[in-house]
């Protein structure tokens, strides 16, 4: 079953241009942790300009756990933290869902 989990992010249209700098060195580190296929979404089209999405993607909830387990045991999760604060609040973090894939074997 695949999962993905998805964190929303608010910011001004500078902030998000910072976001996607910073996405781009956090998805390797992700991917070294056991993420998969990492993606930063914004509306090309309707929707809400304000808000951009960073999914990653796992095999299991087990791997999403193992993920998450070294993820928050991490240096970078540390970084992270301070780096949102220093963000706020041109940025924010609205929060990470976590969904599974329902029509796939």
């Amino acid at each position: 079953m695949t999962i993905q989990a998805v964190t929303t992010w608010e910011g001004t249209p500078q902030a998000l241009e910072i976001l996607v700098e910073a996405s781009k060195q956090s998805a390797s580190i992700h991917e070294s942790m056991g993420a998969k296929n990492p993606r930063l979404w914004r509306a090309g089209a309707g929707g809400n300009m304000e808000q951009a999405y960073y999914s990653i993607e796992f095999d299991s909830q087990e791997a999403y756990g193992k993920f998450s387990d070294a993820m928050l045991n991490s240096d970078w999760w540390t970084n992270a933290i301070e780096w949102i604060g220093e963000q706020h609040p041109d940025l924010l973090n609205l929060g990470t869902t976590i969904y599974y894939d329902a029509i796939s074997k």
